[in-house]
C-alpha cells in the first residue's frame, strides 16, 4: 500500500531506515556488496531484462519498505551515490524507468530499438521497456 499521504512524492532521502552511501574504495559490486540491510542490487530492467546500469561504474539499487510505507531508488555513479525515497513502489519503478532509459540511450547497453527520446517521462515510455524485470519462472517438472 502507498504512503498514505503522499503516494506520489519523492521523499527526502533521510526518511529512509538506512541508506547506501558514497564509496570510492572499489568499484559498484564491492558497493553492492555492502548495502545496507532492505536494500538489493537491480542488474536487469525491463520485459527482456536488459541491463540496468553500466556494472561496474554504474549501479541502481532499490529499498523495499516491509510496512509499504516508503520505496528508495539508489544511484551509484563511479563511487558518488545519489539517493531518493518514494512514497510508493510505482512511483519509484517509474524514477528507475526514466533512469533506465537515459542509461540505455547513453551507454548503448540496452534495447537497440524503439526508445524514445532522452528526457521522455516514464509515462511515454513504451511498456516493455518499463518495470522490473520478471523471467518466466522455470517449467514445472513432469
Amino acid at each position: 500500500m502507498p504512503h498514505p499521504l503522499f503516494p506520489d512524492d519523492e521523499f527526502p532521502a533521510s526518511v529512509l531506515p538506512a541508506c547506501p552511501e558514497d564509496d570510492h574504495t572499489g568499484d559498484g559490486y564491492d558497493w553492492a556488496r555492502e548495502l545496507p540491510a532492505g536494500w538489493k542490487a537491480v542488474y536487469s530492467w525491463g520485459s527482456e531484462g536488459w541491463e540496468l546500469g553500466s556494472p561496474p561504474y554504474q549501479i541502481v539499487a532499490h529499498f523495499d519498505d516491509v510496512l509499504d510505507v516508503v520505496y528508495g531508488l539508489a544511484h551509484y555513479i563511479e563511487g558518488d551515490v545519489t539517493v531518493t525515497a518514494y512514497g510508493s513502489r510505482e512511483a519509484r519503478d517509474a524514477a528507475t524507468d526514466e533512469l533506465a532509459l537515459s542509461a540505455w540511450l547513453w551507454g548503448e547497453n540496452g534495447p537497440r530499438e524503439g526508445l524514445p527520446a532522452e528526457g521522455t517521462p516514464a509515462a511515454g515510455i513504451p511498456a516493455r521497456f518499463r518495470g522490473p524485470y520478471r523471467p518466466d519462472p522455470a517449467p514445472a517438472a513432469p
